[in-house]
C-alpha cells in the first residue's frame, strides 16, 4: 500500500512538473522576445524612425553598438499595461511640479490627488506614451538609459568625480570593488543612488535611526513617515547599519534581482517589457527615473571624456508602433481618457473568465470597482455580450456586460465612467448654487447647497475630488452628501455631477 501511495504521489508531481513547463513555454512564446545587433536589418515599415536614427548615432559615434529588442509586444497593450493602478498604486507617477502639469497628469486620478509623499501625481497614458516611446530618446542626451548595465572597467578618479560634493564621497572604493563582484557597471550605481537620495541625501542614509538604506529598497507608503519607516524596517532586516553596508547590500540586490533577470538596462528597469514578469517587478513608479539616471551617466562619460568610447544600448521596439514618434505632453492643457473605464454594477461580484463564457475563472470584480474595458464585444456568446476587462492590478479576463437573454430585470453590469464631455447639455441639468437645487436637509436640520458635498458651506474642488474618488470606488460619502453629490438630479452620482460641479467652479 506505501508502495503504491508512493507511486501516486510521484506521479501527481510529475504531472505538476510538466504542466509549469508547459505553461511557462507558452507565456515565453507569447512574449517572445528576439535580438538582432544589425540595425541596418530593422523594418521601417514595422519600427518607423528606428534604423534612421541609429545610423545616424553610428556615424557620430563608431564605437557605439547597439542590440535591437524586438519586444514581440503589441504597443497598444504595453501603453493599457502600465496606464493601471488609478486610486491605488499606479505604476507611473510624475512630479508635481510647474514643467509637469496639463497633460502630463492622468484625467482619472487629477491634479488634486496625491500620491507618494503628496508630491507625485499619477501619469497620463500621453506621458507614458512619450516617455516608453524609444524614438524621443535615440539621441546623444537621453540613450543611456539603454545602455547595457553590465560591467565595464572603471578608475576610482573617474568614480570621484561622480561623487565630488555629495553623500558618497569617501565610498568609491567601495563601490567599485562591490560592482566588479556583482558584474555591475560602476557608473551606473552611483547614478542610481544619487537618483534615489539626491545629493545630499534623505533621511534612509543619514544613520539617526542606526539603519541605511541607500537603495530605498522598500521604501514604499502613503507618506513620508511610511515610506520611511518601511525603508528603515527593511535596513533593520538586513542588518545594514552603516552605510557602506547598505550600498554593498543594494547592489547585490539590484543585480540578482534585476540585471542578472535580463532588466539590464535602466529603461527595462522602469519598463519591463522583457518576457520575465512583463509590466510587472519594475524598480520604481517614477515617470522620468529613467530617463534621468540616464543623464547622470552621460554626464560622468562626458566629465571622464569616455562618451565617444565603447557602450552597447539595447533598444525595444513593439508591433504595431505609431507612424511618427509620441508627442511630448502639453504641459498647459489636460490630458484625455482614451481607454474604455468602467465601474461595476453589481449586488456584490461578478467573475472573470479566461474567454468569453469560459469555465475557468481568473478573477473577480466587485461592486463599484473601475476597470478598464480592453475589448467590446461586438455578438453575444451564450445569450450575453463578454467584454475583455483589465483590473488595476493587471488582470485580465472576459465578463458579462449584462443580464444574459431572458433575465429579468435587465442590468448593464459595466457602466462606462465617462458618460458625457465638459460643456454638453444633459437633462435636468441645474448648476450647483441655483435656487431649484438648494435645500437639501441634513440630520441636524441644517440647509445644504446641492454640490456642496463636505457641507463645509462652499462649492470648491475639495466637492468634486470627493465625487470623483466616490465614483472611482475609492471613498465614500454618507446619505446626506450623496444627495448633495447628486446635481443633476437624475438619481444617481456620475461623471456629469462631476463635470457640472467643476465647470460651475470655473465660471465663479
Amino acid at each position: 500500500m506505501k508502495n503504491i501511495l508512493i507511486k501516486i504521489i510521484s506521479i501527481i508531481l510529475i504531472f505538476m512538473l510538466a504542466s509549469s513547463l508547459l505553461l511557462a513555454l507558452f507565456q515565453n512564446k507569447a512574449y517572445a522576445t528576439n535580438f538582432s545587433e544589425d540595425i541596418n536589418s530593422i523594418d521601417d515599415s514595422k519600427y518607423p524612425g528606428i534604423k534612421a536614427m541609429l545610423q545616424s548615432l553610428k556615424s557620430q559615434y563608431p564605437n557605439w553598438n547597439f542590440k535591437i529588442m524586438y519586444t514581440g509586444l503589441n504597443w497598444n497593450d504595453v501603453i493599457t499595461n502600465e496606464y493601471t493602478g488609478h486610486g491605488a498604486s499606479p505604476k507611473n507617477l510624475v512630479q508635481y511640479t510647474s514643467g509637469y502639469k496639463g497633460a502630463w497628469i492622468c484625467p482619472i486620478c487629477g491634479e488634486n490627488r496625491p500620491y507618494d509623499n503628496g508630491t507625485w501625481r499619477c501619469a497620463s497614458e500621453q506621458a507614458i506614451a512619450y516617455m516608453m516611446d524609444p524614438r524621443n530618446s535615440l539621441n546623444v542626451s537621453d540613450i543611456f538609459q539603454f545602455e547595457e548595465l553590465s560591467n565595464v572597467s572603471a578608475n576610482i578618479d573617474s568614480i570621484r568625480n561622480m561623487t565630488n560634493g555629495t553623500f558618497l564621497a569617501g565610498y568609491e572604493q567601495s563601490i567599485i570593488n562591490t560592482a566588479n563582484e556583482c558584474n555591475v557597471n560602476p557608473y551606473y550605481i552611483v547614478a542610481r543612488v544619487i537618483q534615489e537620495q539626491g545629493k545630499q541625501g534623505s533621511e534612509l542614509v543619514s544613520g539617526k535611526y542606526g539603519y541605511y538604506n541607500a537603495f530605498n529598497i522598500a521604501a514604499s507608503g502613503a507618506n513620508s513617515e511610511e515610506i520611511i519607516a518601511n525603508g528603515i524596517a527593511y535596513a533593520q532586516k538586513k542588518g545594514w547599519t552603516t552605510l557602506e553596508a547598505s550600498i554593498k547590500g543594494g547592489i547585490e540586490s539590484v543585480s540578482k534581482n534585476y540585471i542578472n533577470q535580463g532588466q539590464n538596462t535602466l529603461y527595462l528597469q522602469k519598463f519591463n517589457v522583457t518576457s520575465n514578469s512583463t509590466y510587472a517587478h519594475q524598480y520604481q513608479q517614477n515617470l522620468m527615473a529613467a530617463q534621468s539616471e540616464g543623464t547622470t551617466l552621460r554626464n560622468a562619460y562626458i566629465d571622464i571624456d569616455s562618451l565617444a568610447g565603447p557602450h552597447t544600448f539595447i533598444i525595444p521596439v513593439y508591433e504595431n508602433m505609431p507612424a511618427t514618434a509620441c508627442a511630448r505632453p502639453d504641459g498647459s492643457q489636460g490630458a484625455t481618457v482614451s481607454s474604455d473605464l468602467v465601474k461595476v454594477n453589481v449586488t456584490s461580484s461578478l467573475r472573470m473568465r479566461n474567454e468569453p463564457n469560459g469555465s475557468e475563472t481568473v478573477g473577480w470584480l466587485y461592486t463599484d470597482e473601475i476597470v478598464t474595458r480592453l475589448e467590446k464585444a461586438t455578438t453575444k456568446v451564450n445569450g450575453t455580450y463578454w467584454d475583455k476587462v483589465m483590473k488595476s492590478n493587471g488582470v485580465i479576463g472576459y465578463t458579462a456586460r449584462e443580464t444574459y437573454d431572458g433575465e429579468t430585470p435587465y442590468k448593464l453590469y459595466l457602466v462606462p465612467i465617462v458618460e458625457t464631455e465638459p460643456g454638453e447639455n444633459t437633462e435636468n441639468e441645474n448648476k450647483p448654487g441655483n435656487e431649484e437645487n438648494q435645500g437639501q436637509t441634513g440630520s441636524d436640520d441644517t440647509t445644504f447647497v446641492d454640490g456642496d458635498v463636505n457641507k463645509d458651506g462652499k462649492i470648491t474642488s475639495s466637492d468634486y475630488v470627493l465625487i470623483k474618488d466616490y465614483i472611482m470606488g475609492v471613498g465614500s460619502l454618507d446619505e446626506t452628501s450623496q444627495k448633495l453629490a447628486d446635481y443633476n438630479k437624475d438619481g444617481k452620482i456620475t461623471s456629469s455631477d462631476y463635470v457640472l460641479i467643476k465647470d460651475y467652479i470655473m465660471s465663479k
